[in-house]
């Protein structure tokens, strides 16, 4: 996604170059090579799609040469690995403990960027728990925030954007549900949550809508009167304008 490959996986391919193509550690054991060359042989392993070999070499280099030079980039390379496999949850790990331990590293970025990816996967749809919706969210204003000027912080934010609408709907399709069971008193809570946590989302002139409608039902006909009247001052153009119209002209 965006221009990661150039901007991080290009320090990969310089490895590429130094080993002269594949000639490092050739015809050694594994217990024969050294941290370079180990750290070769996982990335010739995860450009050659063989993640297995490639997830044993970082791991290897990480338990055997912690010290090294090359084991900060195999801890991130590892990450990478577990998202290529699709197991997020560990990749997610590997990352947040780059980002945590090293928040300087020009590689952090990345780092966080990934982080909020390997959640985003895992966002599931508005009837389903948002627990990943939110971890992704939070990943990707922490790189906004802590890294402003960063080549990710475009698309982190907008990411946001939708990150933020869906966790709206969710509130809207559990506002309605309630709604329908004639739960008025909990789909308000609901509906309110989405005026004061997202205002920005494009969801406020339905929410209103709704928030009148329950009013109504509550017999609170004054409240309901003053909610569609905003709804119809702020959003003239909305189709549920028309319909508070409708309500206002009949009580």
């Amino acid at each position: 996604m965006m221009c990661r490959d150039f901007l991080y996986k290009v320090g990969v391919f310089l490895v590429l170059v130094l080993f002269v193509g594949g000639c490092a550690g050739q015809g050694k054991s594994l217990d024969e090579m050294d941290a370079g060359e180990i750290y070769y042989r996982g990335v010739k392993a995860y450009h050659n799609l063989n993640y297995e070999l490639a997830e044993s070499s970082f791991k290897r280099l990480m338990e055997e040469f912690p010290l090294s030079p090359y084991a900060l980039d195999a801890e991130l390379m590892l990450a990478d690995t577990y998202y290529r496999v699709e197991r997020y949850e560990d990749a997610s790990s590997y990352y947040t403990n780059f980002v945590t331990l090293h928040p300087s590293h020009p590689k952090a970025p990345y780092a966080l960027f990934q982080k909020g990816m390997s959640h985003f996967k895992d966002v599931l749809s508005v009837d389903r728990d948002q627990t990943a919706t939110r971890k992704a969210l939070f990943a990707f204003e922490d790189l906004v925030r802590y890294y402003p000027e960063s080549p990710y912080a475009e698309k982190a934010k907008e990411l946001i954007r939708f990150l933020r609408r869906r966790l709206a709907e969710r509130e809207f399709y559990v506002g309605r549900f309630y709604f329908k069971g004639k739960n008025y008193k909990g789909a308000l809570y609901r509906f309110r949550e989405i005026l004061e946590h997202y205002p920005d989302v494009g969801l406020t002139d339905k929410t209103l809508y709704y928030i009148g409608e329950s009013y109504t039902r509550l017999g609170e006909k004054n409240l309901a009167e003053e909610v569609f009247s905003t709804l119809i001052k702020e959003f003239p153009d909305s189709p549920f304008a028309e319909s508070a119209k409708g309500r206002l002209e009949g009580s």
